[in-house]
């Protein structure tokens, strides 16, 4: 079979997989299929996977979505589940789920497939909530082939268990487009008569026992092609399970005394318990059943789904009788904090009673209207009344009566008031920014990221100003109190008194907060639960106070209180007045380019609302020096005391120790700077402190790269790096080799750092081997770095005839000082003294030196033959040295740059191509290729 056939099949079988499990609330939320599942399911190459994929979507056998990752379905197996066809010129690459939904809609119906699903559950009460997870997994137990997955249900009694029972059946039903049997047994009605319930289940041949007058099945053959629940399954004596054995694991039974007829059916069995699983059942039985879940009580149903389970009742006692009820707010109240030892079957019960005393009464007084009123109700007791659920109860009713009209077949959801829209900016922004950016395929830890930045940048626009406070008082007699004891507790452990107007935004939140912990929204807390401060000192007092309010209130509070908490420290310090920023402390921004600086200042300024920036740009064509004399303009304009310096690259990380120097400061000097740091800085500084130490260390936290350049503390050594392609190893002898020749007298307050030649391309990794006291003046190596204002040496030009006055230069030698010349000649003794041949090989290559040798020596001589030119020894020196370098270079990395193409053999003279035939030998040897660029070099050597 071709490869793309083999793809194919299985992208089918994948495909049709997924949808089997694709209910009403994931159709929009498939989980495609993508190229590493089917490589790793085929054992092929990825990029031949994704190939193959590729060619089936061009062949309109497959759709794609453009997502990360790409996923991936059959066309055929999509098209036939949404019973929907696309049209030939749609193109089946589509950019989301979404997207590929609405071409369905377009071409086919998708309504069908989710409108199935919807009147299956929707008429439990948490169908889209408490019990969502449980549905799913029922429905993808049921659907799994060939026969479904045995499945245990557990929970108090009265939860609801048959209900749910009965529910999935009739999903399979509709699913199947048939009638599918569904058998009802109790296993407490024979648990105590094991042969008895052994007949009942799995029937009786004739004979087989006294009273056996005839063949009769069992309640398993009634429920083959269909579901059989056994309820209070725990009720079934160890034998009981026993027997059930064979059939859960081989799909046959017997009848009770044919031992030797094999009876084949498929039945999903649903089990049904009150008891604990592993204290009731056998280990061996419980391995049998892969679904095994509990149901929530009553209690631990949210506010909602008790206040809908209510209404529900009512309704049905509304319909049954053929009356309008008017349900009084305290009556609802009292059953919705009442605690029932019997669940919903108690909750059902005691108001089926409450409405047949509203109907004697009705009766009794004449009246047209039946009202159920506190009066009616069987025992009216004391309530716990969580906070929490006060104000949801409060909010859906409106705290008013209820009316249900016996000939509404509104569900119970619609009596219910919406609470989506939360009256508090903190969760108001962070829901919108979190759909946006839930809506834009960014990973979760970015989606945090983003949040955390736009929430600490924006807090103090929106997030604390002036709001209508509900009315606490007709939330909980005690709401004010707790406020009270909140406020009082967070003066004490801060030190700042708040004011009224952020007690109210106080208020305002803490109320928002209960109410909206009812709207699920699970995705949400995942994802902003990750929000933190990045400040140790503002998140422990966070901390402190979030666990204060979940004792007051008696709730768990997510952990993105934490971060509100935090901003609201934050505003609390900014308006306590305590703190005022010292003008006397100046923060200028320095960055490579034109405006980079300006921008970057700009921006901060007009998001703070301060002009406490100042900027130096620093374009191509402007030197170091400049740039330093601007900056220290402005130090001398404002008159700064101390200042906060903020640089990108390059040579601008020493300007700190430089103006501490000149000016007697301190400079906090911050490295490597880009607009998340500007904006940090800002923030701190405007609503923080200016002080160093407070900075130094949450800057440094929050990982940039912060020194303290202190008041006098100036260079006092310089550092050289040498680094080689080769290795450490060539370098440690280029630097042995630069020691011998320049000696102690010149390097004297110089060091020379080896590094691997990774290491050099990374500022950041330079900087790790560089004190505070040392400036980095200059790179010798063999590949030029990418790092701004930093003088680089080629190993070329380190052993030329100006490698020598190169050194001296960067070492801060000024050679119009005869002395210096005088110093530069005896070095330059010394140089050519250790410039002999064999000791350049054997300090710059890692290839045979001496076969390289001979080879270089043989191509000078072939080339002063051919071209006449007198031999020189210095013009050979500089030949050999130049040409192992390249050599060495070319063999290590052989891609060249769009610049070494530049130039052709059009633009030298005709001498370049002698040159290049006889380099042909070395390009063979070696398996290397000179550019027209590097022939023009040679040119220019041999006739400069």
């Amino acid at each position: 079979m071709q490869r793309i056939e083999k793809v194919d099949q299985l992208l089918r079988q994948l495909t049709e997989h997924v949808l089997t499990n694709t209910t009403t609330e994931t159709v929009s939320e498939m989980k495609g299929i993508t190229a590493s599942e089917i490589s790793q399911e085929l054992n092929l190459a990825r990029n031949a996977v994704s190939e193959a994929l590729n060619k089936l979507v061009a062949q309109k056998r497959a759709i794609r979505i453009k997502s990360r990752p790409v996923l991936f379905f059959s066309r055929r197996e999509v098209e036939d589940y949404f019973s929907s066809s696309f049209d030939e010129g749609v193109e089946l690459s589509f950019k989301s789920l979404e997207e590929l939904m609405n071409a369905l809609r377009e071409s086919g119906t998708t309504d069908s497939v989710v409108e199935q699903t919807q009147e299956d559950f929707s008429g439990i009460i948490g169908h889209n909530n408490s019990l969502k997870t449980i549905i799913e997994k029922l429905k993808a137990a049921v659907l799994y082939p060939p026969n479904g997955l045995n499945i245990l249900l557990g929970g108090e009694s009265g939860v609801g268990k048959t209900s749910l029972a009965e529910s999935l059946h009739r999903y399979y039903e509709k699913f199947r487009g048939q009638e599918i049997p569904f058998v009802y047994f109790n296993c407490s009605e024979y648990f105590n008569n094991p042969e008895l319930l052994t007949s009942h289940l799995f029937g009786y041949q004739k004979g087989s026992f006294t009273g056996a007058n005839e063949d009769r099945p069992g309640l398993i053959e009634y429920a083959n092609q269909g579901f059989l629940f056994l309820d209070e399954v725990h009720r079934l004596p160890n034998e009981g399970q026993e027997k059930l054995f064979t059939l859960l694991d081989k799909g046959y039974f017997s009848r009770m005394g044919e031992a030797e007829n094999k009876r084949q059916v498929a039945v999903r069995f649903i089990f049904a318990t009150t008891e604990d699983f592993s204290q009731t059942f056998l280990k061996t039985f419980l391995r049998r059943i892969p679904v095994a879940l509990t149901l929530p009580s009553v209690k631990e149903r949210p506010i909602k789904e008790r206040i809908e389970l209510i209404i529900k009742f009512f309704q049905d006692e509304s319909r049954k009788i053929k009356q309008n009820l008017t349900i009084s707010y305290p009556v609802i109240e009292q059953l919705v904090f009442k605690k029932y030892t019997g669940n919903i079957g108690e909750m059902k019960s005691e108001i089926q009673f409450i409405c047949a005393q509203g109907y004697l009464r009705q009766i009794e007084n004449g009246s047209h209207e039946l009202l159920v009123d506190s009066s009616l109700l069987v025992n009216e007791e004391p309530l716990e009344k969580d906070a929490k659920d006060q104000i949801a109860l409060k909010s859906l009713l409106e705290g008013k009566e209820l009316t249900i009209k016996s000939d509404s077949s509104s569900l119970a959801d619609s009596y219910l008031k919406g609470n989506d829209h939360i009256n508090d900016a903190f969760y108001n922004f962070l829901l919108k920014e979190f759909s946006n950016l839930k809506n834009s395929n960014i990973p979760q830890k970015e989606v945090s990221a983003i949040l955390q930045k736009k929430i600490d940048q924006l807090f103090d626009m929106r997030l604390f100003e002036p709001v209508k406070s509900p009315s606490i008082h007709a939330i909980d007699e005690n709401f004010s109190k707790k406020i009270e004891i909140l406020t009082h507790y967070i003066s004490e452990i801060t030190g700042f008194t708040i004011k009224s107007q952020l007690v109210d935004v106080l208020t305002n939140h803490i109320y928002s907060t209960l109410l909206f912990m009812e709207i699920p929204n699970d995705d949400f807390y995942l994802y902003s639960s990750q929000l933190m401060l990045g400040r140790l000192e503002n998140y422990d007092v966070s901390q402190k106070i979030v666990e204060k309010v979940s004792e007051l209130f008696s709730v768990e509070l997510p952990k993105t209180e934490i971060t509100y908490f935090g901003l609201f420290l934050r505003k609390l310090k900014q308006t306590g007045n305590d703190y005022q920023r010292n003008d006397e402390c100046g923060v200028i921004v320095v960055g490579h380019g034109s405006t980079t600086a300006t921008s970057m200042a700009e921006y901060s300024n007009v998001l703070f609302s301060s002009n406490i920036l100042k900027a130096v740009n620093m374009p191509i064509y402007q030197t170091v020096e400049e740039t330093l004399e601007k900056v220290k303009d402005i130090i001398r304009v404002n008159q700064y005391k101390r200042l906060i310096l903020l640089v990108d690259i390059g040579s601008l990380v020493y300007f700190g120790n430089l103006i501490s120097e000149e000016f007697g400061i301190e400079v906090l000097l911050v490295k490597n700077i880009n607009l998340l740091t500007l904006l940090e800085v800002s923030r701190e500084v405007i609503y923080e402190s200016t002080e160093f130490n407070y900075l130094l260390p949450v800057l440094n936290e929050k990982g940039h790269l912060a020194t303290l350049c202190k008041k006098g503390h100036f260079f006092d050594s310089k550092v050289l790096i040498v680094s080689c392609m080769t290795g450490l190893g060539t370098a440690l002898k280029i630097e042995k080799l630069i020691v011998d020749v320049f000696q102690e007298e010149v390097l004297e307050n110089i060091r020379i750092l080896t590094l691997d030649n990774s290491e050099v391309q990374d500022i950041n990794k330079i900087h790790q081997h560089i004190r505070m006291d040392e400036k980095l003046i200059g790179v010798v190596g063999t590949v030029q770095t990418e790092i701004p204002d930093v003088s680089f040496i080629s190993l070329e030009e380190l052993f030329s005839e100006k490698g020598v006055e190169r050194l001296l230069l960067l070492f801060g030698y000024d050679l119009s000082k005869p002395e210096n010349q005088e110093l530069k000649e005896q070095i330059g003794k010394r140089y050519i003294h250790g410039l002999s041949l064999k000791a350049i090989i054997n300090h710059i290559t890692v290839l045979n030196p001496q076969r390289l040798s001979i080879e270089v020596s043989q191509v000078y001589e072939d080339i002063c033959r051919q071209l006449s030119i007198h031999s020189d020894e210095k013009i050979m020196l500089r030949f050999l040295i130049h040409t192992c370098c390249t050599i060495e270079r070319l063999v290590i990395n052989n891609d060249y740059s769009v610049a070494d193409y530049n130039v052709s053999y059009q633009d030298i003279p005709k001498e370049a191509s002698v040159i290049k035939m006889a380099f042909r030998p070395l390009e063979v040897s070696y398996n290397i290729q000179f550019s027209p660029l590097e022939i023009k070099y040679i040119y220019e050597l041999l006739y400069g």
